[in-house]
């Protein structure tokens, strides 16, 4: 999983440019960019222990780690990625960016609540279809079955 130590890699990297940055007198809305690379790498850890939860079993039997070896990564980068999201949340507050790190986390979770909806809204759909085409089969297979049976009835008869 180098994925998880990249994304860990450069979570920490986009921090130290957050913080380097505020240091030297920029304003925090001007290190956006900083922030991007953070949320994405910590999206990038979060989907790395979905995939771990959801590995095919084959990958898991012929992959090269252990389970505990793959755990034991999974579970260090979340612990390392909120200890470096608590610090930054922190080094935000004690910079006097309450204000921005709150309206951030706001549209954070309003952003994360709109793509929810919207990937429950294509499952439904997705359903929907797949059931739609399901009962279209389901139909004409038993119209199939009740058109045979009447002509192998009406050749007796």
């Amino acid at each position: 999983m180098v994925e998880v130590a990249m994304a860990i890699s450069i979570a920490n990297q986009a921090f130290q440019g957050i913080k380097r940055a505020v240091e030297m007198g920029r304003d925090v809305e001007d290190v956006a960019a900083y922030f991007g690379k953070f949320f994405d790498a910590k999206d990038q850890v979060a989907a790395a222990t979905q995939y771990d939860k959801n590995t095919p079993i084959v990958k898991k039997l012929f992959s090269g780690n252990s389970v505990e070896a793959q755990a034991l990564e999974v579970t260090a980068a979340k612990h390392k990625m909120a200890a470096l999201e608590k610090e930054l949340r922190e080094y935000l507050l004690y910079t006097g960016q309450v204000g921005f790190y709150e309206d951030m986390m706001k549209e954070r979770r309003n952003i994360r609540a709109a793509r929810l909806r919207e990937a429950a809204r294509r499952a439904e759909s997705k359903r929907l279809w797949t059931d739609l085409v399901a009962l279209v089969f389901a139909t004409i297979f038993s119209g199939f079955v009740i058109y045979t049976t009447i002509v192998f009835i009406a050749s007796f008869g």
